[in-house]
This record gives C-alpha cells, sequence and structure tokens, in this order.
C-alpha cells in the first residue's frame, strides 16, 4: 500500500507580510483577516483526504491553530526563495519514505478534498500533476520523486510561471496530468472572479450610540 502525504503551504499572519497586493485594495487588517479565512478552506479541505498531511509554515509554526496539532506534522519552510522552498519539501517528503506527496497553497477559495484527491489518483499514471490557477501559476503540484532542482529553477510571481515549469517537465520527458484550473485570490479582482464577498458584521455598539444620539436630534 502506497504512503502518500499532502502538504500546505502557508504564510504567518505577520502584518505587512500577508497578502500585499490585496492589502493594496482593501487594507492590511481585512487582508489578513480575508486570508485567515482561506487557510481555514484549505484546512478543511485538507481534513477530509485520508492521507498523511503537514503544513510548512513561512516564519514559524504555529500550534493551536485552524490545522489540527495531532493531525499535521508541522514544519518551516526552508530556502530563500518559494521555488527552493516548495523543492525542499518534495525532498523532506521523499527522504522520510513518501511514495507520492501533493503541495498546495492556501489562498484558493474552491480547493476541496475531491480535487486533492484527483491529484493523487493521476499520480498513479503521471510523473506529475499540476493545478494550474487563472493567473499563470498553479495551486497545486504532485510527484512520486523529488525531480532535482525541477521546481527550484524557475521563477516566480509572474503570469508565465505555469508555462515555464511545463517546458522543464517536457525537456525532462515527463509525464504531467492537469487538474482543473481555479482562482487564487491576489487581488480584489480575484476575489470578485471567484465569488468572494466580504460580509461587515454590524457594530451592535455603534448602531446604538447612533440610535441615542439621533433619538436625542429634534
Amino acid at each position: 500500500m502506497s504512503k502518500d502525504v499532502v502538504a500546505v503551504f502557508v504564510k504567518n499572519l505577520i502584518p505587512g507580510t500577508v497578502k500585499t497586493r490585496l492589502a493594496k485594495d482593501l487594507g492590511m487588517d481585512l487582508a489578513m483577516e480575508v486570508y485567515k479565512e482561506l487557510v481555514g478552506i484549505t484546512a478543511q479541505a485538507t481534513d477530509f483526504v485520508k492521507v498523511d498531511k503537514c503544513v510548512y509554515y513561512s516564519e514559524y509554526v504555529e500550534l493551536e491553530d485552524q490545522f489540527d496539532d495531532e493531525k499535521y506534522n508541522k514544519h518551516i519552510q526552508e530556502g530563500k526563495e518559494l521555488g527552493q522552498r516548495m523543492q525542499n519539501a518534495f525532498y523532506d517528503a521523499f527522504e522520510a519514505g513518501y511514495d507520492k506527496m501533493i503541495l498546495i497553497g492556501s489562498d484558493v477559495p474552491d480547493i476541496s478534498s475531491e480535487i486533492i484527491e484527483a491529484g493523487f489518483k493521476q499520480l498513479d499514471k503521471n510523473d506529475i500533476v499540476i493545478g494550474p490557477s487563472e493567473d499563470g501559476g498553479f495551486y497545486l503540484i504532485g510527484m512520486k520523486i523529488a525531480h532535482e532542482n525541477l521546481l527550484s529553477h524557475q521563477n516566480y510571481g509572474h503570469d508565465e510561471v505555469l508555462e515555464n515549469l511545463l517546458e522543464e517537465v517536457e525537456s525532462r520527458d515527463l509525464s504531467v496530468a492537469r487538474l482543473k484550473e481555479l482562482i487564487d485570490i491576489d487581488t480584489q479582482e480575484d476575489m470578485k472572479k471567484a465569488g468572494v464577498e466580504i460580509v461587515f458584521e454590524e457594530d451592535e455598539d455603534l448602531n446604538e450610540e447612533f440610535r441615542e444620539e439621533n433619538d436625542n436630534d429634534y
């Protein structure tokens, strides 16, 4: 029986470092709240996948957060650049004896256990599985071996990330399966495309104060 693991990359909630592009649209505090919701969605999706689970934090390990300490092995991302950090996570998994690993981000509102499980099934007959994102990147990648420097050779943060990665995969004569395209949230426009809405809760104290002031206004 194969031994599989799903790994989640998350950012610690440090002001000024989380969803900086979204923060330009919504402000830092609200951008952080949106990201917390997205992380919660990701945790719920991975909870239902019947494989081993781990979380890689950007700066330090969080305890008693949305990822159950009993279910998830928790690590810190290692490496200067994103590609190095992802590559090292795959090295970790296969050195630990896993047969397949899927790595996902934490900013995709439509991620689901079904998508992750479909990724593992595709790895039964392909070398690599990729979940493409609408912005030209990817929200999921899975492998059966670490494929030396496949991810660390790439440049990230532009709209040809996926295209460049697929070219590298092809040059290595590796088979690849693509899952459904999803939207990851980086801007307010991404939220609109994904149908994500922000619901503001009414502040009852402020509302009451407002009503009292207006009651006295003859």
